[in-house]
């Protein structure tokens, strides 16, 4: 399953500027549990916030609204034209949008839409809330619902163009790879982005226009940048972000893995504080640096052996002095599966290795040589203990 962020979506539904598909989710979320209850709690407490204590009829206008959208979806017609008085009270929301929607939205547990996708795909989320998948074996060239975005995918290059009004326009798009999966994909200005398991990459769909060439990744991502010197590569991540005009670099922004890190393999780049991407003097490093965020401001830059850090792109797993907290962690990205470790001291220990193309079964016996634990497997989940 798939999630896309339903408050981004009930707000565009506010400002009237919700697309065709964005209204279908939205028409589908409210369906699901309690959320129909949360939908008219949200849209009545604004209301009071600017009405007080008048009334107002919750029921009519939400069972308005639902049959409205059900009218459309019957005519194969996805936008929503509510009806005068429907938009009345949603006109009450947009005005006080600044106040309590946004704490609304902020504060009640909404979650996460839920989209019936196979959770093994790799998909494009493009700007306008679509997803689309991607198969990294087969070419194939895919056209949105709404029919004015074309996107390519053919021996491993990613284009994207848009048609009718919006063609022209700069679209930021999310790649998304699941567990157990790894894609490599070359962006629009050449740049070939290598993508581990568990990661996503935010990107524009051209860089054409643009003063720079400025991505987002969660996770892991191997980059061999096209040279550009009139035009700066930028990675951000979280906490920190990584510039560069044309080179190859490792960089590893797992929340779970901790702080993050650049590991540079040729070329030059520079790391800078994520939130001071102006004025921020560059910490430079060389080939062979790794540059590790630290928890107060700067970075850590030491020497290592850059083969570990990259062999992932080889399809090899790799461990260098790493604890049994990382590597679990790094297990259930490479094999899509669930590790509890109830064996709390064994978390500690830490553990040099290679595997190539290794079961789980074989990596877990060849730790298991080193330390005495077991571990039992139900369907996708390994529990390690302690021996008694």
């Amino acid at each position: 399953m798939t999630k896309i962020d339903i408050r981004r979506i009930i707000t565009r539904y506010i400002n009237q500027e919700a697309s065709q598909d964005e209204l279908t989710i939205l028409f589908e979320w409210i369906q699901k549990g309690n959320n129909a209850e949360v939908f008219k709690k949200l849209v009545q407490a604004d209301f009071l916030v600017k009405y007080e204590d008048k009334p107002w009829a919750t029921e009519a206008a939400f069972e308005s609204f639902l049959d409205t959208i059900k009218e459309k979806e019957n005519r194969k017609i996805r936008s929503l034209f509510v009806r005068e008085h429907v938009w009345k009270y949603a006109a009450v929301i947009m005005i006080v949008l600044g106040s309590s929607l946004y704490f609304l939205l902020n504060q009640n547990p909404l979650g996460d839409i839920q989209v019936n996708l196979d959770p093994n795909q790799i998909t494009i989320q493009l700007d306008n809330g679509e997803i689309l998948t991607i198969d990294p074996e087969t070419n194939a060239t895919v056209k949105s619902k709404k029919g004015n975005t074309v996107v390519s995918f053919v021996n491993g290059v990613l284009s994207q163009t848009e048609e009718g009004e919006n063609k022209g326009e700069v679209a930021r798009n999310t790649i998304r790879v699941p567990y157990g999966k790894n894609l490599s994909v070359t962006l629009q200005d050449g740049s070939v982005v290598m993508l581990n398991s568990g990661s996503s990459l935010t990107y524009p769909s051209s860089f054409e226009n643009l003063d720079k060439r400025e991505v987002a990744l969660n996770g892991e991502g191997f980059f061999e940048i096209a040279k550009n010197p009139e035009k700066p590569f930028i990675v951000k991540t979280e906490t920190m972000y990584t510039q560069v005009f044309g080179t190859v670099f490792n960089v590893s922004a797992y929340k779970e893995d901790g702080p993050s890190e650049v590991v540079l393999v040729e070329g030059s780049v520079g790391v800078g504080e994520f939130n001071d991407l102006v004025n921020s003097d560059l910490q430079m490093i060389v080939p062979s640096q790794k540059a590790t965020k630290s928890e107060g401001k700067g970075f850590i830059v030491e020497h290592v052996d850059v083969s570990s850090y990259i062999s992932w792109t080889k399809g090899i797993l790799a461990f260098e002095n790493e604890s049994m907290a990382q590597i679990i962690n790094r297990l259930q990205r490479q094999y899509d599966i669930k590790i509890v470790n109830q064996y709390r001291e064994l978390g500690e220990r830490r553990f040099t290795g290679m595997f190539d193309e290794e079961s789980i079964d074989n990596v877990l016996r060849t730790i298991q040589a080193h330390t005495h634990f077991k571990y039992e497997v139900e369907g996708n989940t390994i529990t390690i203990k302690k021996n008694k």
